[in-house]
């Protein structure tokens, strides 16, 4: 995706607005200055380095840059910062624009750049206004607005997940989640620092945990979603920075309503009925809901290819933020500051590994042996390297198990998901119906019909089940195992399968002498038509008039 930056310039209900000359793309359409991000650049540095150019102008000396929107759409990524001047300027334009206007902000010019019109918008906007934004994708999320951070949380997934802590799979139904009464639910959701050691909030843990709540929910894909209100300066840093995830709380006061069924495998999974409370939503470095994969819960395009906050700093800054709170309990300050050890993280790291090279002496090349304790100094040297070296093997090690059990976990939800009952569209009640039509064509050939579908039976397995109760009549598939199939291959297996059926149908070789099989077909207009395969002469010979008059002679005798 192409990064890029401008400037929107504003004085009163003014806005300064260029319009593109030819040779660029968007001709003619009126915009703001601004332009892609050279290597190595901030988004800020290009908005004002592309106004120097087009404007002749240093922005930063007419005031303060502060950021305005950032939106993705067209393969371009696109952060519109805004500085307010005292009164309009003239600038001097360069040839990538012909023409520029101090527009007015409820009257703007016809044939607007297609980025600019959220970029005006946003002047009127409220936070649910920008929250609405952020869940249809005109802006990116987190959003600065006022003194809160708006960013988009995952409150729920659905389908199975997999729960390491007690060992069990999870089934949480769609049906009951992607709807509006669960939607209504989340509303003010509290959005706390992971989770309190009991399944719920009380006044203490609300107090030292909580920093914003759930403003607007939406549902995305198969996913409950909300963007939250982040009211603590140092929880909406971090959600800035770095890559995090979301973890719901549910409670169940009646826990009659969950069923837990033993897989062949001998693990477990828990299908989860309707919960009696939503309790809060908890970031966290990695959630349930993420499903064995990186962490994707908090969706943050200023922390993409930022480090993960791990769990013993997440538990560390939580425990930094209980104490303080307790320290200033008596003075009522309940907002204290969280993860300020994250916050300087890096710092303390870099510290660290200066002072470790530092200390470490020097390697000595092509040298007489110095003295005892040089040759001690040297030892030591070259014990630590190898302990490096040796730690560095070990945790490559440990992180290639860890990603290859993911990877194993990833496979085992994604094929219990295929086993899980789905509710059915409307489209897939026709296509369910139209596959049980061309399967009983080729059953009806055998004088039967075809199987129906079965309870939760989603439309890929119904028709593998179909193939494989005819595969036998193919000799191109009878010996594979069709449940094994992707869709693809699927789609090429069936027609054949079928056109095979139909011709052992009709041309049967296995009938007994003698005997014929009934085909019941029914026409376009609905009339049953009924035809015979087999040998029909062999048939009539058992009426014939010889075997009627031999039959005779024996009963007579």
């Amino acid at each position: 995706m192409i990064q890029a930056a401008g400037i929107l310039f504003k004085t009163g209900n003014k806005v300064l607005l260029v319009k593109r000359a030819a040779g660029g793309d968007h001709v003619g359409t009126w915009a703001t200055p601004g332009g892609k991000l050279e290597d190595g650049e901030t988004a800020a540095q290009a908005a004002v380095r592309e106004c120097y150019e087009e404007l002749g102008l240093d922005a930063e000396t007419l005031g303060i840059l502060r950021p305005w929107t950032r939106s993705q759409r067209d393969g371009v990524d696109y952060t519109t910062f805004l500085i307010t001047v005292e009164a309009p300027f003239r600038p001097n334009l360069n040839d990538e624009s012909d023409d520029f206007e101090w527009a007015d902000l409820d009257d703007p010019p016809d044939n607007l750049h297609p980025g600019l019109a959220i970029v005006l918008a946003r002047f009127k906007m409220n936070e649910l206004d920008i929250a609405r934004a952020i869940a249809d994708e005109a802006l990116v999320s987190p959003q600065r607005y006022e003194n809160i951070l708006l960013c988009a949380m995952r409150i729920t997934g659905t389908g199975v997940a997999f729960r390491k802590q007690l060992d069990e799979f999870v089934y949480r139904d769609p049906k009951r989640y992607l709807n509006d009464e669960f939607l209504a639910r989340c509303n003010g959701l509290p959005v706390i620092v992971e989770h309190p050691k009991q399944s719920s909030l009380d006044s203490k843990e609300f107090q030292d945990r909580v920093v914003g709540t759930i403003l607007l929910p939406y549902l995305r894909d198969q996913d409950v979603w909300g963007v939250a209100k982040i009211y603590d300066d140092a929880a909406a840093e971090m959600l800035e920075t770095y890559v995090l995830s979301t973890s719901p709380a549910v409670v169940f006061r009646d826990q009659s309503v969950n069923r837990t069924k033993k897989l062949p495998d001998g693990s477990t999974l828990l299908v989860e009925g309707d919960p009696s409370l939503l309790d809060h939503l908890a970031i966290c470095e990695v959630g349930v809901w993420d499903k064995g994969g990186e962490p994707s819960g908090v969706d943050s395009v200023t922390a993409n290819g930022g480090s993960t906050v791990t769990e013993e700093e997440m538990k560390a800054a939580e425990q930094e933020k209980a104490d303080a709170a307790r320290k200033d309990a008596d003075a009522g300050d309940m907002l204290d500051k969280i993860l300020k050890c994250v916050d300087s993280l890096g710092a303390r790291i870099d510290v660290f590994e200066k002072t470790r090279k530092d200390a470490m002496p020097e390697p000595k090349m092509n040298e007489e042996p110095g003295s005892a304790e040089e040759v001690a100094a040297d030892k030591a040297r070259k014990d630590a390297e190898e302990a490096e070296k040796m730690k560095a093997m070990e945790a490559e090690k440990a992180d290639k198990a860890r990603k290859d059990t993911e990877e194993e976990t990833r496979k085992r939800i994604a094929d219990l998901e295929e086993k899980m009952p789905k509710e059915l569209s409307d489209s897939d009640y026709k296509e369910m119906a139209e596959t049980q039509a061309k399967a009983d064509k080729v059953h009806a050939a055998f004088g039967d019909s075809a199987p129906r579908p079965l309870q939760g039976e989603n439309l890929l397995a119904y028709r593998k089940r179909l193939a494989n109760g005819l595969k036998t009549h193919s000799k191109a598939w009878k010996d594979v195992d069709v449940y094994k199939l992707d869709a693809h291959v699927m789609g090429i297996a069936e027609p054949q399968i079928y056109a095979d059926a139909m011709d052992a149908a009709l041309h049967p070789v296995d009938l007994p002498e003698g005997n014929l099989r009934e085909i019941v077909s029914v026409d376009t207009t609905g009339r049953r038509i009924t035809s015979f395969a087999g040998q029909p002469k062999s048939w009539m010979q058992n009426f014939s008039s010889n075997r009627r008059r031999l039959a005779g002679i024996r009963n007579a005798s």
